[in-house]
């Protein structure tokens, strides 16, 4: 599976293609806990329907402390993904590792 499959680009200098890395350019979701913490992060192209494979999703892990342990990606064939191809609206039901 390719690498670049679905990641949200921009053009750069000279019309060229760049990935495009700040939050804030792309389509933001996320799940949170009842602390507020967020469990699960998401991102695609603008414009992305929450029901299209697209997004690229992480999982964040606390401890008691409410810190930070551990972000970690769905898997696909047993195999941890950060490419964007993941359906948001199944945000939950991804094995992560």
């Amino acid at each position: 599976m390719s690498s670049g499959i679905n990641r949200p680009f921009k053009y750069g200098a000279n019309d060229r293609r760049e990935f495009i890395v700040q939050n804030s350019e792309v389509a933001f979701r996320a799940v949170n806990d009842a602390n507020g913490n967020p469990t699960h992060l998401a991102r695609a192209k603008a414009g992305t329907e929450t029901s299209e494979d697209k997004w690229q999703i992480c999982k964040i892990t606390y401890d008691a402390n409410q810190g930070i342990t551990a972000v970690e990606w769905p898997q696909i064939g047993g195999i941890a993904s950060s490419n964007f191809i993941f359906i948001f609206d199944d945000v939950l039901t991804y094995t992560y590792s």
